[in-house]
Order: structure tokens, then sequence, then C-alpha cells
């Protein structure tokens, strides 16, 4: 596995290796020496996915402290635009973001660091998006920034987007306990 630097402090792309023969494809998205000897987290207590169709939009989402979380993303069906925003005050990349294409041709992963809003646009038909957490769903801390609030060119500006994510407050306008 590959761990590529992006320009933003401790967020990075994941590229494993990917075995393909005439049956099929053979991805390991995790492994914990592997992890550790690129000083990554290995602490992940939940792991879950989502199917969504072309053109929907999920994010900015992220779970303030006391849990908050490390992320690792990937794409394990069909193409996805996927997108972190750095809300580290202290951070010198504060209120920056970092986009990439995940593609489950490709096997690659991103990597998020506590302190980050994330979110994703569908590119293909549909999509799987897999997440796996270092911290269990605690619904008194999730919550999120508004899509269109952080400067980030969407592949689409009119995505298909849920009541709560239509709701959610402007970057400008969340305090960050980050």
């Amino acid at each position: 596995m590959k761990k590529i630097e992006t320009p933003i402090p401790g967020l990075f792309e994941l590229q494993p290796r990917v075995f393909q023969d005439d049956r099929g494809r053979l991805v390991k998205t995790f492994h914990e020496d592997t992890y550790i000897d690129l000083g990554l987290s290995t602490t992940f207590t939940e792991e879950y996915y989502s199917t969504s169709v072309k053109g929907v939009l999920r994010g900015l989402h992220f779970q303030v402290p006391p849990h908050g979380h490390v992320k690792c993303v990937t794409c394990i069906a069909g193409k996805i635009f996927d997108v972190a925003v750095d809300l580290r005050k202290d951070s010198p990349t504060y209120k920056q973001h970092f986009s990439l294409e995940l593609d489950a041709e490709k096997g690659n992963m991103l990597y998020i660091p506590e302190g980050f809003a994330h979110g994703f646009y569908v590119m293909s038909d549909s999509a799987i998006f897999l997440n796996r957490t270092s911290v269990v769903f605690k619904p008194e801390s999730d919550t999120g920034i508004k899509w269109d609030s952080c400067g980030i060119e969407w592949p689409d500006m009119n995505p298909i987007l849920s009541d709560k994510d239509i709701s959610l407050v402007t970057l400008d306008e969340f305090e960050s306990p980050f």
C-alpha cells in the first residue's frame, strides 16, 4: 500500500495493491501491520457502506468532540468525487479543502484525520461508498457544514441532497471545536 501526501497535513490518499485476473479483483483495504508501518491509526470501531445514484451529494459531515473520529473511505463500486475540509483551527490549511476521485477500479482510499468535514458526489450511474471510522456513530455529536459554502468546485452545482444536508450551517457560521 502506498501512502500519498496531499497538500493538507495528516490527510492522505492510500493506494492499495489491486490483484486482478480473469476471475475478478481483490483489494485489501485494511491491514493492521501496514497501517502501523505507514503511521496511520488502526483503531476502527465501525464500518458501513451506502449506495447512491448518480447526482447524489452526501455531506459535508463529521462528529464533534468528544466523539470526533478518524475516517478511511473508499468507493467499492462506481466512482465518486470525494472531499475533505480542514476544520482544525491551528492547522496551516484551516478551512481549505482537498478533493479527488475515488474509483472502484483504482481501489484508492482517502485517510481523513479527526477535525475534518467529509462529503462526496456520485459521478457514475451508481456507487457504493465504504466508510471505516475510529468512533461509533453518536447522533448527539453528528453535524456538518453546507456543501456549497467552502469554495469546492463540485462536478454538479445542482445535486440531489437530503433535507439534513440542505439545512446545515455554512463554513463561516460554524464554530470549530477542533
